[in-house]
């Protein structure tokens, strides 16, 4: 059965408790209403125990447990009342039975705000306003109608109390409905309509209690404690409207959730949307040196993060918030400990579906940074080796090709044909080996310090890149075709070289009268992805990871020419854009080359 219905079910078997005293004699009926209105609120807050220690989430144990409480004070208000009798009449807005009703209000109120901290940025101003509006008009009313109706008594105590209550009731009233209104059918939809129901009991049995209790019409059993009774009773069908196996279930699986977040490995802490740190585990206070007193509710985690670091991880993170993704991304950032010590990690931002709480993972990485710092430094020095050696052997080739091209010149009518074919042999091979020269060199180029990143407006990059190779696309007779491309941060020179590279493959690997080379991207929250298609040649399967290898070639040199460092470069380019490439073809059937660049990149870091 749906859970609304058993909440309705077991409400209405509690009114039917409630309404049956009304069958029996005057004096039973004054008996069984006496006991009744203090059976009612113990047995609601035996009920919210059970399901407060067997159902109810971590995030709603605070709440729950305070509104229990006030079940609590009411039950011991009740019994107060009913055994303080003057001249065996209960005297009513006793001292002793005043200060549990109010202990019991302060709780519910105290619950309700709990709530509100969490509710507050998501409740909507109008439906606030006119339900205060309203509350207000209530008040009002029933002030004006009790000191026009009995402004001879108006200072008497039991007026005094009476509008209290009235506007205790009302206070319940209206955050309830702004609850009830708020969760839309959620976890806590059913609880906040039954306590609503309750404050709107108990407003009218206050209201009841006070006319009757002045006119001095009020007796045990009547409306006012009907009513009272079912405000009680309310709170039954609220408790078990929580009391599902799916929220005990919830339960089960959050409480494995903190466990786990207190006993992972990894530093880990949880932030709210103000970046303020809610929840850390003990391996983060090892970590960082604080204790939870220090920095729960206090401390933004921002503050731990160097200032070099600090400005594009948060700007990322709103970046990331702002298009309400629920994927983790992470950056490396040095944190400074409570000791002032430097620690390097990499922070892992992991978003809580429908919340706005996030879980932020992190590792450190000081040992590993030292071995990147010496293995970046080995890389640098093997690239201004591959520099110096490729820029060295460019003097003694050209030598050699000056000297091949004048023999050819001048000495090729006094060699054999052996001769004349070695000669051209050399020409070719002193070309070739100066083209690798130029790769390498290009090569160790891409991701040398020092180079400019810039907004590059992409259709103008296809332009000139087209206007620099216009010979060879006439030659063959080829066709650029090219959408409306994006504006995005690069280094203009290198990727200026991956598209002539792609161009170029795509018209020279290509045996159509008219090949056809067709540039488009896709806009993606994060990054944009390029591709570049062709009607050429295609390439095998089994080939799609080797073309990115430097000098690889899937075709014979004296047919296609080139060195096959072409794609190396390319995918080193786009390594160096945090990107990656990789390509869509079938033998005869063209090529699709994709690489993708970040969006937010903002050069080295």
């Amino acid at each position: 059965m749906d859970n609304k219905y058993e909440s309705i079910v077991a409400m209405a078997i509690l009114t039917v408790l409630i309404l049956f005293p009304q069958l029996l004699s005057e004096s039973s009926r004054a008996y069984y209403a006496n006991i009744l209105v203090f059976i009612i609120p113990a047995m609601a807050f035996v009920i919210g125990y059970v399901v407060l220690l067997r159902f109810v989430s971590t995030r709603m144990k605070t709440t729950l447990g305070i509104l229990i409480l006030s079940l609590l004070c009411w039950a011991i208000a009740e019994y107060l009342l009913g055994t303080t009798k003057v001249d065996g009449v209960i005297e009513p807005f006793t001292l002793k039975s005043n200060v549990f009703y109010f202990a019991g209000y302060a709780a519910i109120l105290l619950a309700m705000g709990s709530r509100y901290k969490n509710a507050k940025d998501n409740l909507n101003l109008t439906y606030t306003a006119l339900l205060m509006f309203l509350v207000s008009i209530a008040a009002i009313f029933s002030g004006l109608y009790f000191y026009s109706e009995f402004n001879s008594a108006f200072n008497t105590g039991v007026v005094r109390y009476t509008l209290i209550y009235l506007v205790l009731d009302l206070m319940i009233v209206l955050f309830s409905t702004l609850y009830f209104i708020y969760d839309n059918k959620g976890a806590e939809f059913l609880l906040w309509g039954w306590v609503l129901m309750s404050g709107a009991f108990f407003f009218f049995g206050d209201f009841f209690y006070g006319m009757l209790t002045i006119k001095g019409q009020y007796s045990t059993g009547s409306l006012p404690d009907i009513l009272y009774s079912l405000g009680y009773a309310s709170f039954i069908p609220a408790f078990l409207s929580l009391a599902t196996a799916r929220s005990a279930s919830f339960k089960d699986v959050e409480e494995r959730y903190f466990s786990l977040f207190n006993h992972t490995g990894a530093p880990t802490i949880m932030i709210d949307k103000n970046s303020t740190i809610l929840l850390t585990n003990p391996q983060f206070n090892n970590l960082m040196g604080y204790e939870n007193e220090e920095i729960i509710n206090k401390m933004k985690w921002s503050n731990m993060i160097d200032l070099k670091d600090r400005k594009p991880t948060v700007l990322m993170l709103n970046r990331m918030r702002n298009v309400k993704t629920l994927k983790p991304f992470t950056r490396e950032a040095q944190v400074h400990t409570k000791t002032g010590e430097t620690h390097y990690t990499s922070l892992t931002f992991s978003f809580i579906p429908n919340s706005e709480f996030i879980v932020v993972t992190i590792f450190d990485l000081t040992d590993r940074k030292k071995l990147e710092v010496e293995l970046k430094k080995i890389n640098e020095d093997l690239q201004n080796f591959t520099f110096t050696v490729s820029h060295d052997l460019k003097e003694p080739l050209r030598n050699i090709s000056s000297l091949a091209t004048y023999l050819k010149r001048d000495y090729s009518d006094k060699m054999d044909k052996d001769g004349v074919e070695f000669l051209n042999m050399l020409v070719s091979s002193v070309s070739t080996m100066s083209q690798l020269v130029d790769d390498l060199l290009t090569l160790s180029r891409v991701g040398r310090k020092n180079v400019d990143f810039s907004f590059v407006d992409f259709n103008e990059l296809i332009n000139e890149v087209v206007k620099d190779i216009e010979k060879f696309i006439k030659e063959r007779n080829a066709v650029v075709k090219c959408s409306n491309l994006p504006r995005a941060l690069v280094q203009k020179t290198w990727m200026k070289q991956v598209f002539q590279n792609l161009i170029q493959n795509g018209i020279k690997f290509n045996d159509s009268p008219t090949p056809t080379i067709e540039i488009g991207y896709t806009n993606h929250n994060f990054y944009y992805e390029f591709s570049v298609k062709d009607n050429g040649i295609g390439i095998p399967k089994e080939y799609h990871e080797r073309i990115f290898k430097l000098f690889e070639q899937l075709h014979p040199r004296e047919e296609y020419g080139g060195t096959g460092a072409g794609l190396a470069i390319v995918k080193k380019i786009v390594k160096e854009h945090k990107g990656d490439i990789w390509l869509d073809s079938e033998e005869g059937k063209g090529t699709t080359i994709y690489f993708t660049i970040e969006k937010f990149f903002i050069g080295e870091e």
